[in-house]
This record gives structure tokens, sequence and C-alpha cells, in this order.
């Protein structure tokens, strides 16, 4: 009987050392669907979206201002500091897959006295993939390819396919972050930046969009004998996937060259990372 049992736990330990969540870097893509193809299409897809999106959003932003303008008494566009800004774009994909082996035994021989063991093995495994892209607000206004008077993006895939990523195809809300900003300098809320020319005036928008996916099971089974128990309480096999996309999107004003942010808006692009577990303390030094 002992053999049998040490051949049961024997089976399962070898079948989990191999296969189980923790034991392998993890792929971006879910399976079956893990291959390096399939994830540089995922990751192709994800970065048409975050395109797609805010040309949308500016597009829409700048036409809806002037279009507004006509109609005001003074005929005025409070959205023109949008030709000399940027944005900076923060991207991070994280896999993680753990898993625990806790199996028990316990041995009955006489009613008083009982003896109980058990061992617990566990293993984790994440890849995070990060990177950081910057586009002048310019460039991404597309006026022929985004129209006022329709809601659809020409750029998503006609069929919807996500290729894996749950940020593809969806409305990231920028466009009301940008109308926002427009709107309380046209309320006198706020001076409009462009015109301002102090040094280190706080004008910048943040906002930072994250979807987390979490997978996870466990096996239970157990194993009665006439004084022996296998497995008698707890969890024998458990395991669990966690998939978070997050994107951290900076507006500012850019430097004379514009090739990159302000130092002041980069700084909050960096904050904004660091809030949102992009990056850690030490990179900020």
């Amino acid at each position: 009987m002992a053999k049998k049992i040490g051949s049961i736990f024997s089976a399962v330990i070898v079948c989990v050392g191999q296969t189980s969540c923790g034991t392998y870097i993890p792929s971006q893509r879910d399976w079956p669907n893990g291959d390096a193809r399939l994830v540089n299409d995922m990751n192709t897809a994800l970065a048409r979206t975050v395109v797609c999106e805010l040309s949308y959003a500016v597009t829409i932003a700048i036409d809806n201002d002037r279009r507004l303008a006509k109609l005001r008494p003074d005929l005025k566009s409070y959205g023109t500091f949008l030709e000399d800004w940027g944005v900076e774009v923060a991207t991070d994909l994280t896999v993680t897959e753990d898993s625990t082996i806790a199996p028990g035994f316990s041995w009955t021989p006489d009613k008083p006295i009982s003896i109980a063991t058990g061992v617990s093995a566990s293993a984790t495994a994440t890849n995070e993939n990060k990177y950081n892209v910057f586009y002048p607000l310019s460039a991404l206004y597309l006026p022929n390819l985004f129209k006022q008077e329709s809601d659809t993006r020409p750029c998503r895939h006609p069929q919807g396919k996500k290729e894996g990523s749950p940020l593809v195809d969806i409305d990231l809300k920028i466009l009301p972050l940008l109308e926002s900003r427009i709107q309380i300098v046209e309320l006198g809320l706020a001076g409009d930046p462009k015109a301002q020319q102090v040094t280190g005036v706080k004008n910048v928008l943040t906002q930072t969009v994250s979807i987390k996916e979490k997978v996870s099971g466990d096996v239970t089974p157990k194993w009665e004998f006439t004084t022996r128990n296998v497995n008698p309480s707890g969890t024998f096999l458990s395991a669990g996937r966690e998939r978070t996309h997050q994107l951290v999107f900076t507006f500012g004003p850019m430097t004379a060259d514009k090739r990159q942010l302000t130092p002041l808006a980069e700084q909050f692009h960096l904050n904004e990372q660091l809030a949102a577990g992009l990056r850690a303390s030490r990179d900020l030094r």
C-alpha cells in the first residue's frame, strides 16, 4: 500500500514539475496562442489602437473647438495650444503565473495515536514588457480620416479582432481629457497654456488606463484507507495566471526642438508611471 501511495505522489509531482504554471517564463498571450508570431501580432494591434485613439481624440478635439469658435461672440479658438503639445505613452504588459503543490498524509495506527505530515512547493514566473513612445500632437491631427459627425474609427479592425489584448479597439477616453482642458480655458478657470510665458507653469494632462485579468483554479483529491489518509484536508494543487495591460498617457508642452516633452511634463510622466507601478522608485533618482 505504501508503495502504491508513493507511486501516486511521484506521478503527480513529475507532471506538475514539467507543466505547471510558474515553472517557465509565461507567454504574453494565453494558450494556445503563445508563440512569438502571435505575440508580435498582439503588440502590433495594441500600437495601432493607441495611435488610432490618440489621432481620433486630437482631431475631434481640435475640429470641435474650431467649429464652436465660429459660434462664439469673440470667434476665438481655445484649443490652439494643442498645436505645440505632445504626448508620451508608457505601455506595460505583465503576465504572472504561479502554482503551489501541498500534499498531506496522516497515519492513525491506533486511536490514541495520530501522525500527520505534509510538504509544499510553489513556483512563480513573471514576464514584463515595457516601452515608451512620444508623438507630437500636430502629427496626430488627421482631419481627412476622422470626421466630426462620425463616432467610428476607420483604423480599427473591421471584424473587431483584438489579437489577445483587452485594450485593443476600445475607447481609451482620451477625447474627454483633451476637451476638459479646452473647456476650462474657455470658462476662464485656467489660462491659455499657449499665452503663458512663465517658466514652470504646470500645464500637463495625464491619464492611466489599466485592465487586469486573473484566472485561478485548484485540485483537491482525497484518498482514504483503513489507517491512512492522503491529502485529508487543504488544497493539493493550485495554479493561477494574472495578466495586466496598462497605458499611461501624458500630454504637455514640447521642448523647442519638438522631439520630447518639457522637463516638467516629463517628470509628471515619470511620476505617473511610479504611481501606476510601471517603474520602481530607483528609476526616478
